[in-house]
């Protein structure tokens, strides 16, 4: 491969008129960052990444959207069901992949309807959103492991399955940063380490059940770090003291709130054990200094934390919960 930059448009006028076709025009082997440019449209496909070194760039993240509509009860030929991990507009395999001003979106509806619908799968290593809105209702975005095991159970293309690529890593680092997330019921889910910078996460209105839940990490319980919200905005159209911070989908479960801004949404109570009275002990949620009429510290969950040590802003910085062994910081801001 020897372009540097790939224009996708779906009107015709450029190189490819799919972001899938211009993904597979990259040589598995390639070295140099690629950068695949999205002109202005909604592309109504399914997408799978599994490659390395690319950045993927729209104009404007609300006129450069792709979007699907696959659920977990969405039926196969065969008449089974689709599942949850089958669900999502695209996934991200590889590693070294930035995005910027992009939608994604899964339109499959609220989960009593469709049941879980993702809009991304991440199962990628120093995967960076800038200017991104990922759109949905149930599990909007899994923020995945990366094994091969994993993969293997789901319904992937061939090419993908074939591929050279590297897909197993110690840990999936995600970031993001100015980006818009919504979704009603455990819409940021998974057992990566993801940074939230300066995001707004928008809770639906539930049609589904009693109470939404932002968060569901999985965090393995040797990782150090699991979900970080570094001054984000907590936004929702539903009721009133309707909604979870985060609840533990595995009994390691890591999320922290760092000067937050919560509207009342947010339930006073925060934090759901799921009914797992061991997570209670084994988990790791946390805030420190949030505002705003859903952050209500003194009426927590016991088994939560409000910290008070100003030295723990450096614990939680991006440089500091994203570095690992490589140093990765990829933060657009002079301050962190």
């Amino acid at each position: 491969m020897t372009n540097q930059t790939i224009v996708v448009s779906k009107d015709g006028d450029a190189d490819f008129t799919t972001l899938q076709d211009a993904i597979l025009s990259i040589d598995d082997n390639h070295v140099e960052q690629i950068t695949i440019l999205v002109k202005p449209g909604i592309y109504v496909e399914k997408v799978f990444i599994r490659k390395e070194n690319i950045r993927i760039v729209g104009e404007d993240c609300h006129t450069t959207i792709f979007r699907y509509n696959d659920g977990a009860k969405t039926l196969r030929a065969d008449g089974s069901e689709y599942g949850t991990f089958n669900t999502a507009t695209i996934l991200f395999a590889g590693n070294n992949i930035e995005v910027e001003n992009i939608t994604f979106e899964n339109f499959a509806g609220i989960g009593r309807i469709a049941g879980q619908a993702l809009a991304t799968y991440i199962a990628s290593d120093r995967t960076s959103f800038y200017h991104c809105r990922f759109l949905g209702y149930q599990d909007t975005i899994f923020t995945a492991d990366s094994t091969a095991l994993h993969m293997e159970r789901l319904i992937l293309p061939e090419w993908f399955k074939n591929s050279s690529v590297p897909i197993e890593h110690p840990n999936t680092r995600i970031y993001f940063e100015d980006c818009y997330i919504c979704g009603d019921v455990d819409y940021i889910f998974g057992p990566s380490t993801a940074y939230f910078n300066h995001c707004e996460i928008f809770t639906r209105k539930l049609e589904s059940e009693n109470d939404s839940f932002i968060t569901a990490a999985s965090t393995p319980s040797n990782q150090e770090y699991g979900y970080v919200f570094n001054e984000c905005y907590l936004t929702g159209d539903g009721r009133e003291n309707s909604v979870y911070l985060g609840r533990p989908w595995r009994d390691y479960a890591k999320t922290a709130f760092i000067k937050c801004h919560m509207e009342n949404h947010i339930k006073p109570i925060g934090w759901h054990n799921w009914n797992k009275v061991n997570a209670e002990v084994t988990t790791s949620y946390v805030e420190f200094n949030n505002v705003g009429l859903g952050a209500s510290p003194s009426q927590r969950a016991t088994f939560s934390k409000q910290l008070d040590n100003e030295g723990l802003l450096e614990y939680y910085s991006v440089k500091s919960v994203l570095a690992d062994n490589d140093n990765w910081n990829p933060s657009r801001y002079n301050t962190l």
